[in-house]
């Protein structure tokens, strides 16, 4: 495949930040694609390059991009793992697989699964999973003292679109209750548009959401992601939480009255990450629990290795803009599954308006789809590509 024509420009993301966004063309096809970027980032995740910079880089290898003769997703991703720079590594990878899906006259999350060597007998459609109160780096507002980053929500119907309506109802509704609680003015949307107030603990946020999905009788249970190493103390080598210091030792046992006491569903980075031992006694001590991966692994192959050896979870989160190329990002998902973990497809907290991440997440059967509350378009695109997908498989 020769790319006729390949145009790099600046955008802002979610958060009015800059990021990419690439254009390929051949012939009458158009594919684009753009990046991501998040606030909590792991230390392993790859490094990315100043949209400037990256423009630059760009230009000079333009002439390589529509010279060659690309003739597969692997042989385009090698090339750019030569050039470094996540985030332009990404688009352009991303881009290539639109363009090679539309060439090939088949749908993305189709060409994905052809190019993964991962079968999928039937395409299935993952979990929805909101984060309707966000909390630590994601509130967005020094009056709230949460240190736990999202309080999600996960429906237990089987329907994706059934599940979709019943979490904008609740979340409407939750956002009319949080009114009344604080004063209007107190109620924001956070990073990835679940709701931010003056909450003065973790478990006040428990409590509300575990009355308000009971009291109205809504299919849904509560999912952490923790995000440990914000509010963990490496001086001192412990956690701070509610005001209170915890051990490893400590905040796995409170790990453990958490998930009892609010039926929890899954626990992400709930240590620093660089603990895998902790991570592997949690997944010992819980049974049905989906013990999730992300600051540990970073989709990173060398650290999900590390994961698997140790047993240090049972989930990975896997986000393509931590690794840089969708080559990479499906090697990653391979090994996962191989090993019997199960994987979940992730936005960032600086989100766009590009749905890639769903196609994905139906092309490797993902057990989950995690793209914030559905409460800003960046966030409801990626779950109306989902919709869309239902209708076609």
């Amino acid at each position: 495949m020769k790319i006729s024509d390949a145009n790099l420009k600046i955008i802002l993301n979610s958060r009015g930040e800059e990021t990419l966004e690439v254009a390929l063309n051949m012939d009458m096809f158009l594919a684009k694609a753009s990046a991501p970027s998040g606030k909590s980032r792991g230390s392993y995740e790859a490094a990315v390059l100043e949209p400037p910079e990256a423009i630059s880089k760009f230009e000079n290898i333009k002439p390589q991009i529509l010279n060659n003769d690309w003739q597969t997703q692997e042989e385009f991703d090698k090339f750019l793992i030569s050039l470094g720079g996540a985030n332009l590594m990404l688009v352009l990878s991303l881009a290539f697989a639109r363009l090679k899906a539309k060439i090939e006259n088949i749908e993305l999350f189709q060409y994905i699964n052809n190019i993964s060597q991962i079968k999928i007998e039937k395409f299935t459609l993952p979990k929805p999973i909101f984060n309707i109160i966000n909390g630590g780096v994601h509130s967005g507002q020094q009056d709230c003292k949460l240190e736990f980053q999202e309080f999600q929500v996960i429906p237990t119907v089987d329907d994706f679109a059934l599940g979709l309506s019943i979490v904008k109802e609740g979340y409407r509704k939750l956002g009319e209750f949080l009114v009344e609680k604080f004063e209007k003015n107190q109620v924001l949307l956070g990073d990835e548009a679940g709701y931010s107030a003056p909450f003065q603990s973790n478990e006040e946020v428990l409590d509300i959401l575990w009355d308000f999905i009971n009291e109205h009788n809504y299919p849904l249970r509560i999912g952490l992601d923790l995000a440990a190493s914000q509010f963990y103390n490496k001086e001192k080598l412990v956690y701070f939480v509610d005001g209170k210091e915890y051990s490893a030792e400590e905040l796995k046992k409170y790990y453990l009255e958490l998930i009892d006491r609010y039926q929890l569903i899954s626990l992400e980075d709930p240590f620093e990450e660089e603990d895998f031992d902790s991570f592997t006694k949690l997944k010992e001590e819980t049974k049905d629990i989906l013990i999730i991966a992300d600051d540990l692994t970073t989709t990173n192959p060398e650290r999900l290795k590390i994961a698997i050896e140790k047993k240090a979870g049972n989930t990975i989160l896997i986000k393509p803009n931590q690794i840089g190329t969708l080559s990479e990002t499906l090697n990653v998902v391979k090994m996962a599954y191989e090993n019997n973990w199960e994987v979940i497809v992730s936005h960032r907290s600086g989100e766009t308006m590009d749905n890639f991440i769903a196609d994905l997440a139906v092309g490797i059967g993902a057990w989950g789809l995690k793209a914030g509350a559905p409460g800003a378009p960046e966030r409801l695109v990626k779950y109306e590509r989902i919709l869309e997908i239902r209708e076609k498989i």
